[in-house]
């Protein structure tokens, strides 16, 4: 009798969860923003423009950049970050939940204003961040080796597999540094 009482509860649980599974809706549980807006949130790049003391360093221009970005996703309730080095090169965080297509949108935005405001030839590397362990590097922003004033984001989310992670594809000297 115990049994069947067993047998019994597991087929309606499994029932129950297959039930779960097969009417389970991703889109109402996370809501995704949507970024089809992004060159009008504020501060746009004309504001940022007017915000940025030109009479400072170039670092301290690129560091002001920097803080006026990341509020702009912040606004928005996006897990974004940029970072820059001594260097010029910009290290962007996005939350892992963002999906590679909506990353790709942002950075690419930060390199298009990079060089609007800077010149040059930015360079933005692209991390994926999550809680409680370093960020890991997953694609990069660049000029195009063809057509310089051209951008090419390339992501490589299969590093992991084809070599030994390296010290730069974890984000963790710019924290301590920048």
């Amino acid at each position: 009798m115990r049994l069947w009482f067993i047998i019994a509860v597991l087929v309606l649980g499994g029932g129950f969860a297959i039930f779960r599974l097969a009417s389970y809706n991703p889109q109402g549980h996370h809501e995704l923003v949507d970024l089809a807006g992004i060159a009008t949130w504020e501060p746009t790049t004309e504001q940022i423009r007017s915000q940025i003391q030109a009479t400072e360093p170039l670092q301290k221009q690129k560091k002001q950049y920097t803080e006026l970005f990341r509020s702009r996703y912040r606004r928005q309730n996006m897990a974004v970050n940029l970072r820059v080095d001594t260097d010029g090169v910009f290290y962007l965080e996005c939350a892992a939940t963002i999906p590679t297509w909506d990353k790709a949108l942002i950075a690419g935005q930060a390199w298009q204003e990079v060089k609007e405001l800077f010149g040059g030839e930015p360079q933005v590397l692209i991390y994926e961040s999550y809680i409680g362990i370093p960020s890991r590097r997953v694609g990069i922003a660049r000029s195009n080796g063809k057509q310089p004033s051209a951008l090419e984001i390339v992501f490589d989310t299969g590093w992991h597999l084809r070599r030994k992670p390296q010290a730069n594809d974890f984000l963790i000297t710019v924290r301590q540094g920048g």
